[in-house]
């Protein structure tokens, strides 16, 4: 689902880390906020809510998505198909979630909810067909949005239907990875207001709020520069052949170099400015949840993709003339010329932005970069033997469609290791990753004073 196609960068000056200026949530943020500073600066609560967490609140893409894609799954593993797994309610053990499905556990949120003794199930399940959008209601599939089908009413004060997070969904941009073939990709701001609008328009003390959103904005704008140095230089070389039809090789080499040069440069900083504006957007929405009543609101720095089986896959370019890469090649995100080093920055960028924009709001933070760092530098103390492939058959196409029952055999993956691998397939967890996760969120609430 994400772009692949790379060229060469030619200017390694024009990775240099941007964005750390303040943004719309905080005017006034400090030069270099960090996880620490904005836990420290927080006014949110040091003691548990009264009575206990009543409900868990999620906003998100695939990393907190536990099932809004269902019913893509069920068009692929229905009754009578080879995995004869038919639909009894969700979870949905053939597929749903973006990682190893029918696992006894699934997404984080859920085991975090399962952890405070509450249930969570998507807020809405659907996925674009021939025949247009269909949602899946408790009777079945069906043309109108079905809300909250899996859950006791919202009007009964039980719902647990609160999980709104969906896979591909981008910070404000309703047109996410995977929306031109069916996904919903339901923004986080439509994510929020879609909860406003379900839930009397308000959040509550005893609600915890999880936000962990902006990936998608990042694999995009990540795509964006190799498409626009690739016109770039296509554009160049055409209108020079035009010109003169009888350019040499070299001729036609030196302007490809200096057209790439400085379109990557522009290109660059485009992408740093885009995911900066998304860290924006998106602190504006924890604010506008401050503001509407949430009082335990939990935001999440985005992992390193880099350091992903994604990152570590992208194409290589360490040679001009361009090359095969050699034999064990994996892209190294400490080399500046290399797609994997930005692909780092721009995380690096909206981290920061999102951390300066958090400064002094009240809400706390969990470092999920830090997290995936320390999981890749010392897997052992995770209980991992695998970090770097993913667990899931890659003729499955996404983790969305993975369960136990497709293990990516050929590389040595078994039901037997399932929860000794760190990824499901190229970014997602395996659950037991999702697990360390939900361990991780457990502990920081218990740091922050939210639970006993």
């Amino acid at each position: 689902m994400r772009n692949r196609v790379w060229i060469a960068l030619a200017l390694a000056s024009a990775l240099g880390l941007a964005g750390c200026g303040g943004g719309g949530g905080n005017p006034t943020p400090p030069t270099l906020a960090t996880v620490s500073s904005v836990n420290a600066a927080s006014t949110a609560p040091t003691t548990p809510p009264s009575g206990g967490f009543k409900q868990v609140v999620a906003f998100g893409d695939s990393l907190s998505d536990d099932g809004a894609y269902t019913l893509a799954a069920l068009s692929v593993y229905g009754p009578g198909t080879t995995e004869n797994i038919s639909f009894a309610g969700l979870p949905y053990r053939a597929g749903g979630q973006f990682t190893v499905n029918g696992a006894p556990s699934g997404n984080w949120t859920g085991v975090l909810a399962k952890s405070l003794n509450l249930g969570l199930t998507p807020n809405l399940i659907g996925y674009g067909t021939t025949a247009g959008v269909m949602y899946l209601g408790a009777s079945g599939p069906t043309a109108t949005p079905a809300f909250c089908a899996f859950s006791a009413p919202v009007s009964s004060g039980q719902a647990n239907c609160t999980n709104f997070a969906q896979g591909g969904s981008m910070v404000s941009n309703a047109n996410g990875i995977g929306h031109s073939t069916g996904a919903l990709t339901l923004p986080v701001t439509a994510q929020v207001q879609n909860y406003l609008m379900q839930f009397g328009g308000s959040f509550n003390s005893n609600q915890l709020v999880t936000v962990l959103a902006g990936n998608n904005d990042i694999f995009t704008a990540l795509g964006t520069v190799s498409a626009s140095v690739t016109q770039a230089v296509t554009q160049a070389v055409t209108s020079a052949l035009q010109q003169n039809p009888n350019l040499t090789q070299a001729q036609i080499a030196a302007i490809q170099a200096t057209v790439q040069h400085d379109a990557t440069s522009q290109a660059v900083a485009v992408a740093q400015a885009t995911v900066a504006k998304a860290a924006d957007d998106l602190s504006a929405q924890v604010s506008l949840i401050s503001s509407k009543g949430a009082k335990y609101v939990m935001v999440y720095t985005l992992p390193d993709s880099s350091q992903t089986p994604f990152g570590r896959g992208l194409p290589y370019t360490g040679a001009t003339p361009p090359q095969a890469p050699p034999a064990g090649y994996v892209c190294d995100n400490t080399v500046t010329t290399t797609p994997c080093y930005l692909l780092s920055n721009l995380v690096q960028v909206f981290n920061q932005r999102l951390l300066n924009d958090l400064q002094g709001q009240p809400v706390k933070v969990l470092d999920g970069y830090s997290l995936l760092n320390q999981e890749i530098a010392n897997p052992t103390q995770f209980g991992f033997t695998n970090v770097t492939t993913p667990w899931c058959n890659p003729a499955t196409t996404s983790s969305l469609l993975c369960n136990v029952n497709t293990p990516y055999t050929a590389a040595g993956a078994t039901t037997a290791n399932l929860g000794s691998w760190l990824f499901a397939d190229t970014v997602h967890p395996t659950p037991a990753g999702y697990q360390i996760i939900a361990n991780t969120t457990l502990q920081s609430m218990k740091g922050f004073g939210w639970v006993q």
